[in-house]
């Protein structure tokens, strides 16, 4: 019974990235086609969210002492999807009887973070702004 609840969810986890990864583009503005360099620069940026969020609150919290400008509210709302994705996911496999309320917060969350990432790759972002 737990691996093909595994099974089942883990179709559905690539099943939503793959069409977040090929779809979600033809959504967003400016409503275009994208190379296979966009989509491997929008894969690097989440797996640099999925893997860096730790580094990135470290970093914000070492710097609340020294009176850095933080960022607005909205960017840092979008840095904390990430953990609550990974805490969601962890949440999912470890109970047996899933909440359909956290998969589908979980679903969600991964279209949120993929938007976000193909808006500001097909949009331009520059890091220089400070």
């Amino acid at each position: 019974m737990q691996r093909q609840y595994l099974f089942r969810l883990s179709l559905s986890l690539v099943a939503n990235i793959l069409l977040s990864c090929t779809l979600l583009p033809f959504v967003l503005p400016p409503f275009e086609g994208y190379s296979l360099s966009k989509l491997l620069e929008v894969l690097l940026w989440q797996g640099i969210g999925t893997i860096g969020w730790p580094f990135a609150l470290l970093g914000l919290v070492l710097s609340l002492p020294f009176s850095v400008k933080i960022p607005g509210v909205i960017p840092l709302l979008f840095m904390l999807i990430y953990p609550a994705m990974q805490f969601l996911l962890i949440r999912s496999v470890i109970l047996k009887p899933p909440h359909r309320l956290e998969l589908i917060l979980l679903h969600l969350l991964i279209i949120i973070s993929f938007v976000v990432v193909w808006y500001y790759v097909l949009n331009g972002y520059d890091f220089m702004l400070g």
